[in-house]
């Protein structure tokens, strides 16, 4: 039997999100999960399953549990054993409520409907998301132009759309030329009607729009007690680096807005080369009903929608930017002279995502998406003036990436007129993980092109021995197939950029295919 759950009373409260899922793209991996049980009833044993495949799929994970040495019987006993919670959104405590910090961004924004011992439901949103009718931005971009504060699964006062909102402010600073500092973008999370008029009002009449800690000690005599409709606003940390960043994270994969780092000041403003797309979407307007907002079910239905027509409408909005983003090398030379980027530089950031440390210039790009972005610059730098070099992760209009490449396309295609070198990159240090996910796929890409001399360098940290050997076998067959100016490598990433830094990667790739035959030749002969 499904659990009623106690609602408190509703107060004014800061805009926040599940601050579990730091990285908002790892989301479709964990809707993909679900997806296999739609139509069940979440029970204890179908969330032990549920979250067990979380694991096993690498939509989540922990520093406490090898997955590919541990049997599902390993992590369901780990899950129950370690995965725990107090008692939330209905589901009692233990490893069901640790579960729910997986569904509840997709729960409010549309994705899926999951009420303890109900039937779990899949979008059609989710579906089309989950089916390559529509990119990961797209799916977040819609749905946060109809994502509801008031709603069933937050018990708030403020009764609007925070992001038609944010993107509203955004729009009207850009008529003056203007943008909002990360700051400003805190204080606006403590909106209690979104009223943009006064918002703008409020931030010029501050002018400390760039001080994190005078904008906190304002937030906290202004928002923390006023009256009985205002809860005590929480500590710093909290305010700025978990609710805040959260949700500046599923703002920036909407690609809605630009972002740049300007002596340190982090600047929003919004993206130019989807603002068609946003004004299409603010346009809609978007809002549910006063009955979706106390019911999960009715706001499920109402915000998990998505006919032929709205579908259609935002697929064609992709082919208007793409036109907009041709020229990528004047996008990557505008990165490398907005952050004056030299080679050194280039490599100390490269080496500063391998070793772990913190790096201040790009924060808020998420390590996986940063590597490719970090390797496109260096491979212009070196090779910019003779190729294009076309990295093809999602970017604003600053040049800043904000989704990964699609599914069907390589990470970064260096071309001329006769050569396409393809360069595949990735954080995945697993060895059965990275052999899974990182080779066949980039073959298909590598065959997809049709230059006359085809190269292929897989990018990693560490390239496990079972990868290199597939690579190997792929030149192999490759020569097989008559393909004689295809050349493969797999590199570390030292490896890698010391190549690149010294521009030799094609000579370097045709030696080690040359070392190929030979040793062939050897054992045939």
């Amino acid at each position: 039997m499904r659990i009623k759950v106690r609602h408190g009373k509703r107060l004014y409260k800061q805009m926040a999100m599940e601050v579990a899922v730091r990285n908002p793209e790892r989301y479709p991996a964990i809707l993909a999960v679900f997806a296999k049980y739609e139509g069940q009833v979440l029970d204890d044993k179908c969330i032990l399953e549920i979250y067990k495949d979380l694991f096993v799929y690498k939509a989540v994970d922990s520093d406490y549990l090898d997955v590919d040495n541990s049997t599902e019987d390993d992590i369901r006993e780990f899950i129950k054993a370690y995965c725990k919670h107090n008692n939330e959104w209905g589901f009692p405590t233990g490893y069901q409520a640790a579960f729910t910090r997986y569904l509840k961004t997709l729960s409010e924004l549309g994705f899926i409907y999951t009420q303890y011992n109900d039937i779990i439901g899949i979008s059609e949103v989710a579906k089309a998301l989950l089916n390559n009718e529509i990119e990961v931005a797209e799916a977040f971009a819609l749905q946060c132009l109809r994502f509801w504060r008031k709603s069933p699964y937050r018990r708030v006062l403020n009764d609007f759309n925070y992001f038609a909102f944010i993107l509203r402010v955004l729009l009207k600073l850009k008529e003056n030329n203007k943008s909002l500092s990360y700051p400003q973008f805190i204080l606006s999370l403590f909106s209690d009607n979104g009223n943009i008029d006064e918002f703008l009002q409020q931030i010029q009449t501050l002018k400390l729009g760039n001080d994190i800690d005078a904008m906190y000690d304002y937030i906290v005599n202004n928002y923390g007690c006023i009256d009985e409709l205002h809860p005590k606003v929480n500590k710093q940390q909290t305010v700025v680096n978990d609710y805040g960043n959260t949700v500046f994270r599923v703002l920036q994969l909407t690609g809605l807005i630009s972002v740049e780092n300007k002596s340190g000041i982090l600047l929003l403003s919004v993206n130019e080369n989807r603002k068609e797309f946003l004004q299409f979407l603010l346009d809609k307007g978007f809002s549910i009903s006063e009955e979706a907002k106390e019911s999960e079910e009715l706001y499920f239905e109402e915000l998990g929608s998505l006919s032929a027509t709205l579908k259609s409408e935002v697929v064609a909005y992709r082919e208007k930017e793409s036109l907009v983003l041709a020229n990528y090398n004047a996008i990557l030379n505008k990165v490398i002279n907005d952050y004056d980027i030299t080679e050194a530089k280039i490599i100390e950031l490269i080496r500063s995502i391998t070793n772990d440390s913190k790096e201040k210039l790009f924060w808020y790009i998420q390590k996986p998406l940063k590597l490719e972005f970090f390797i496109s610059i260096l491979i212009y730098l070196k090779y910019g003036n003779s190729y294009i070099v076309k990295p093809n992760y999602k970017a604003d209009d600053k040049g800043i990436p904000y989704q990964h490449a699609p599914g069907n396309v390589g990470d970064i295609n260096v071309t001329s007129s006769s050569v396409n070198w393809l360069v595949e990159v990735t954080l995945i240090r697993n060895k059965t993980q990275q052999f899974n996910n990182e080779t066949a796929d980039c073959i298909r890409h590598l065959r997809q092109s049709n230059h006359s001399t085809k190269y292929l360098s897989f990018v990693a940290p560490v390239v496990h021995s079972d990868t290199i050997e597939f690579y190997k076998n792929a030149t192999i067959g490759m020569i097989l197939e008559d393909e004689e100016n295809c050349y493969i490598k797999a590199y570390g990433i030292d490896d890698f950029t010391d190549v690149t830094q010294k521009r030799i990667n094609f000579n370097d790739m045709q030696a080690y295919k040359e070392e190929i035959v030979n040793t062939m030749r050897r054992k045939f002969s």
